[in-house]
């Protein structure tokens, strides 16, 4: 959409300031929990009265998006020696866009049978699923993800 486009530049216009005051892991979270915000408020103020504030929501995507997957790449960029950073960018591809898609195209499916009752679909619920998710992503992130301080060529990254 073209405010979340818009919203894309500008997040990513700031993501330089932000990765370096914040640092990795933390920005990582705050784009994770962009998209925690964005299902759950499609899951919980997603009916038509609410129409402005799914179309004010999506500026959220500049976030989760340079907050999370270019922070992903300029962090591997950082950090995996010059030799294997073309194949760690080829695994985060391939998980994310390619593993995530076929997984999320299978499970997608029987959600939404799951929580589809005479031919009603319950958003509530089915949102509530990615909701949970990136809520776990986080919980996950801040407990495991101990980002190193030194790149690869010994310098500081912070």
């Amino acid at each position: 959409t073209g405010i979340g486009q818009v919203a894309e530049i500008v997040t990513m216009l700031i993501l330089g300031a932000v990765l370096k005051k914040l640092g990795w892991k933390t920005t990582l979270i705050i784009g994770i929990l962009g998209h925690a915000a964005r299902f759950g408020i499609f899951a919980f103020f997603g009916n038509p009265e609410n129409q402005w504030l799914i179309i004010a929501v999506q500026v959220l995507h500049g976030i989760c998006y340079a907050f999370f997957f270019v922070t992903v790449y300029i962090f591997v960029d950082a950090v995996f020696p010059k030799d294997i950073r073309s194949s760690a960018q080829g695994l985060f591809n391939l998980l994310i866009l390619g593993v995530g898609m076929v997984v999320a195209s299978k499970i997608f499916p029987q959600l939404l049978a799951k929580y589809t009752v005479n031919g009603v679909v319950d958003y509530k619920q089915l949102f509530l699923v990615p909701t949970g998710m990136a809520l776990a992503g986080i919980v996950l992130l801040a407990l495991f993800f101990r980002p190193p301080t030194h790149g690869p060529e010994g310098e500081v990254k912070h």
